[in-house]
């Protein structure tokens, strides 16, 4: 199996995004799986203000907030775990399990899970106060540009032991999944068995990170914090699979609030603009990029591909246009030194087609950038260090599932 080399005995492996999210961690994460016969299990920590895709080259899609991206390929594992740290949306939880057929005893809840509720998006949209009560709209997290989800006000209300915070031992339905994740885990890992590690978002959106911060999600997006909320031991941490992309991206500025209150879509936007309903237009700041990048309009990045249809890109959970900067060199470097952890990097370089339209839809194995095409080898050279080129192991050519190239 090709991605074998991607896992060890005894040891997690993790994927994370190296900068702001939208990487396309799910395509990573599913391929490395699906194309791998020595993994046994996947571990996440996700919470819902994040989304994961895989789209298969059958033309199934499949959307995930709660479970790892490989969970369509329920043949091929023997449990998927959600970890204490990780926070459930109870919809989004029976979607996904339902669309994805899971046998229901491959699956292994933590008892102390989060579970999102309305007050916490109602107050992170300022509808709400912290308590849950109506008030005159607020500024939430709306300010710096969040997807508004509720999941950091669900966070604060575990740290705070609000009596109000739910937890998936607190859910009848859920009683059958719940178990000791942590011990079942390292169980599987002293027998020598290897798991997978998705870590949700990506690292430059770390709340510790003093050059972005506040303009970040409400946790750590680090190997380390992937660990610590999966209460997992460093010690188990093996591989890092690193993915980035040529075009780094940033959620929207904006929200489009209606009359009601509902945050509209880009969609929904767009036709209260045809058929002149009122909306707000609510201008916050999703952030800055690195000083090393220089942010682009989606026409800049059609143009620069050379591809004949034009490019734009929605967020996955809010739906609405996504900002989109140049690489950072910074920011790889910083994505590395960070998430070093107890075996190799790997990396994966996805939206290769953003940059040279003639890799569009490639697939197969490649001995060295240097059998690229022209345009993609040249970004390679440019962007990667010598030992960075040494570490690239995936490169993404599309959006399915096979449009990956191995190195």
């Amino acid at each position: 199996m090709i991605t074998n080399f991607c896992f060890k005995p005894g040891k997690l492996t993790i994927c994370l995004d190296a900068s702001a999210g939208s990487s396309g961690k799910g395509k990573i994460g599913s391929f490395v799986t699906h194309h791998a016969d020595n993994w046994h299990f996947a571990v996440n920590t996700f919470m819902p203000q994040a989304g994961h895709w895989v789209k298969l080259d059958n033309g199934n899609k499949y959307f995930y907030q709660t479970f790892n991206s490989c969970a369509c390929f329920h043949d091929k594992y023997e449990k998927l775990y959600i970890a204490p740290g990780a926070m459930i949306e109870l919809p989004a939880f029976w979607r996904e399990l339902e669309e994805n057929n899971i046998p229901r005893h491959k699956i292994g809840i933590s008892p102390v899970a989060a579970i999102l509720q309305d007050i916490d998006a109602g107050f992170e949209k300022g509808v709400l106060d912290f308590d849950g009560k109506p008030v005159e709209r607020h500024d939430g997290t709306m300010k710096r540009g969040t997807t508004a989800h509720g999941c950091g006000a669900c966070r604060a209300r575990r740290v705070l032991r609000r009596a109000e915070a739910k937890y998936a031992r607190d859910i009848p339905e859920l009683k059958d999944f719940i178990c000791d994740v942590p011990n079942e885990i390292m169980a599987r890992l002293d027998k020598g068995q290897s798991g997978l590690l998705e870590v949700a978002q990506g690292f430059q959106l770390s709340y510790l990170l003093p050059e972005f911060f506040p303009y970040t999600t409400s946790r750590n997006c680090t190997t380390m914090a992937g660990m610590d909320d999966a209460m997992l031991p460093i010690h188990y941490a093996g591989n890092v699979i690193i993915n980035c992309r040529t075009l780094p991206i940033r959620i929207n500025n904006f929200k489009f609030i209606a009359p009601d209150g509902h945050h509209l879509t880009w969609a929904e936007k767009c036709e209260y603009d045809n058929l002149g309903k009122k909306y707000e237009k609510y201008e916050g700041n999703s952030g800055p990029g690195y000083d090393d990048q220089s942010e682009l309009t989606w026409e800049q990045v059609t143009e620069m591909s050379g591809s004949e249809t034009p490019i734009i890109e929605m967020t996955s959970v809010t739906k609405l246009p996504r900002r989109v900067f140049t690489f950072s060199k910074k920011n790889l470097a910083d994505a590395i030194k960070y998430n070093r952890a107890n075996g190799e990097i790997f990396l994966s370089v996805n939206f290769m087609n953003y940059i040279d339209s003639e890799i569009n839809g490639r697939s197969g194995s490649v001995m060295s950038t240097n059998d690229l095409p022209k345009r993609s080898a040249e970004w390679c050279k440019k962007n990667l260090t010598e030992e960075q080129l040494k570490m690239l192991r995936f490169i993404g050519t599309g959006e399915k599932l096979s449009e990956q190239i191995v190195c």
